[in-house]
């Protein structure tokens, strides 16, 4: 282990010049030379009534080669030292700065209960608004085969005129819901979802190559592809992008800092995995998400849930507060599989959380 001695002259004040001679392997002498570097300017920067704390003047930190090599007896361990370094500098020099993990929300599919203030108001509170993490918006939202459709939301609770307003994308539901102060939205591209409104965002974007299938999976994975484009091309470099449905009720904060940076994750559900709700990595994009896109493009048809996820290294396995919402009492709390959640969801149903409450 690294250890550091201190050599005091008896002859010397508290403040006068002492030596320092370190034992260490060869290999880590770089490192060793750069650390010192950085404390001794850090000291110089720092009020000077910090320097009576200090058992070494800053001034005497620089050390030449022949100091370093010139004693290899025992000595107090390196964590002595930097006990008694001011505050800011043992965080200097014991670890690097970290900024806070900065993630891109893409939420991507059909609006359907998004218009609801307890659904989008709750996705700001639990996935955009989090401590610890900078988090923005980008909503790829279509109307489809629900525009205008009162019909399709039968035996749902839904009332009317939300089936009305999710026919224009002007409507001031669909309006307040994408632009809720909250969700820090940062672009959006809101269509009838079909492949008229698909072909255009590709020439838009530039894309050939691509023909449009008018099936669902393929939709799918297009228009979630088309956000994924829209996080790149922001200019801002982010650190995760996270995949959620209009429709999706969060109801606890999601834990942005727990999920790694070097693999995908998703969370089961009660038939196979939730491609509905999971993690990219920005690292990640090029080599995974770029060959998903790619296989329905070449023409996969399996439904993505059975098919994107597989179960090499790649791959982490995690929970989500997150169920799909089909209106305030039905929630679909049953796809959850960790028992907490499932009963925390379950309370939010029945309260009503996904309702007409702005969280």
């Amino acid at each position: 282990p690294t250890k550091i001695i201190h050599a005091f002259n008896k002859n010397t004040t508290k403040h006068s010049s002492a030596k320092m001679k370190l034992v260490a392997p060869l290999g880590l002498w770089p490192f060793i030379a750069c650390r010192l570097v950085v404390i001794s300017w850090s000291a110089k920067l720092s009020d000077k009534d910090h320097s009576a704390t200090w058992p070494v003047p800053a001034a005497s930190l620089s050390l030449s080669m022949h100091e370093l090599f010139a004693n290899q007896s025992d000595s107090p361990n390196i964590m002595d030292v930097l006990a008694r370094l001011p505050t800011g500098q043992v965080a200097m020099s014991m670890s690097e700065s970290k900024r806070a993990r900065k993630v891109a929300v893409c939420v991507s599919g059909h609006l359907r209960t998004f218009i609801l203030p307890g659904v989008h108001s709750a996705l700001a509170k639990h996935a955009v608004q989090v401590d610890g993490v900078s988090v923005d918006t980008y909503i790829v939202g279509h109307l489809g085969k629900y525009a205008n459709t009162v019909s399709a939301f039968t035996g749902m609770g839904f009332q009317e005129s939300h089936a009305s307003a999710l026919g224009n994308a002007q409507s001031p539901e669909v309006q307040s819901a994408i632009h809720y102060a909250g969700l820090n939205t940062k672009d959006t591209y809101i269509s009838m979802g079909d492949c008229p409104a698909l072909e255009a965002a590709w020439q838009a974007d530039g894309i050939k190559g691509r023909g449009c299938k008018e099936f669902g999976s393929f939709l799918q994975i297009m228009w979630l592809d088309q956000c994924v484009r829209m996080v790149r091309t922001s200019g801002v470099a982010y650190d995760l992008i996270v995949r959620t449905r209009p429709d999706m009720g969060v109801f606890q904060p999601i834990d942005y800092n727990s999920l790694p940076l070097n693999q995908v994750s998703f969370m089961p559900k009660d038939d196979g995995r939730a491609d509905y709700f999971f993690a990219i990595p920005m690292s990640l994009v090029t080599a995974w998400w770029d060959g998903i896109a790619n296989m329905y493009v070449g023409g996969e048809m399996q439904a993505p849930d059975f098919k994107i996820f597989g179960d090499g290294a790649g791959m982490h396995q995690t929970q989500f507060p997150a169920a799909i919402v089909r209106d305030p009492s039905k929630v679909e709390c049953f796809r959850l599989m960790d028992a907490a959640l499932r009963s925390a969801c379950q309370q939010a149903q029945n309260g009503q959380y996904f309702g007409y409450q702005v969280h």
